[in-house]
């Protein structure tokens, strides 16, 4: 059986560190925080951010956003000593965490780029799907991306859907207990896919974010609906 767990979620922060003040005194366990944390910024006009996350205490899982490039993140996010989740797993109190960072694209400009994280969506389903079978025996699994998946808090202003297809099949194939996402900042709130339940944390540089708790009761070895909630949005 798995301890209870506090995650605060957080996401596109976009270098704009006064609103991490204060959030040293939410109590929670982890930190998942669901990309772009920069803002196309370059190594030392990143390090404030990165250090400042870092100082919030808890560890922190992190996935790469669009607008967080990989020659600032891979030196930088090590020495703050985040938990880098693309394209990973990761355990933590009887949990598994697994992630995929960055956002699909239609553009083969945006895919050539070496240094941005963009992918085709027919690679986001195998992507997960090889992280996924890494942890299978963990009672609750937990999906840390950057974009939503399609139709689930992915609604654009115009009324577009912009969400993954891909990871919006491998949700309904494999049903992973919680999938935290942000990028799209009109449409943060909660859903279901199935009995997962998707939250787009919202857009931190607006002062929004999510603490999430995950309780200890399990139902036929697999965590009961009802016990993984919401607790409050920050405002």
């Amino acid at each position: 059986m798995s301890e209870a767990l506090r995650i605060l979620g957080l996401a596109d922060l976009h270098d704009s560190i006064e609103r991490l003040d204060g959030l040293e005194d939410i109590r929670c366990d982890i930190i998942a925080f669901c990309g772009d944390l920069h803002n196309g910024s370059p190594g030392e006009r990143a390090r404030p951010a990165a250090m400042a996350l870092a100082r919030l205490g808890p560890p922190v899982l992190i996935v790469p956003g669009n607008m967080d490039h990989r020659d600032t993140i891979y030196p930088l996010w090590e020495e703050a000593g985040f938990i880098l989740l693309h394209q990973s797993t990761f355990r933590y109190k009887g949990y598994s965490f697994l992630g995929l960072g960055g956002m699909v694209s239609l553009d083969p400009r945006r895919l050539a780029d070496p240094n941005r994280f963009y992918h085709r969506d027919e690679e986001v389903y195998a992507i997960l799907e090889k992280a996924y079978l890494k942890v299978s025996d963990a009672r609750c699994k937990i999906v840390i991306v950057h974009q939503p998946p399609r139709g689930a808090q992915d609604l654009l202003y115009n009324g577009e859907r912009s969400g993954s297809l891909g990871l919006r099949r491998f949700i309904e194939d494999y049903q992973p207990d919680l999938v935290l996402c942000g990028h799209i900042h009109e449409d943060r709130g909660e859903c279901r896919i199935g009995s997962t339940l998707v939250i787009n944390v919202g857009e931190l540089r607006q002062g929004y974010g999510a603490v999430i708790g995950l309780a200890e009761k399990m139902r036929d070895g697999r965590m009961a609906d009802e016990n993984i909630t919401v607790e409050s949005i920050l405002l």
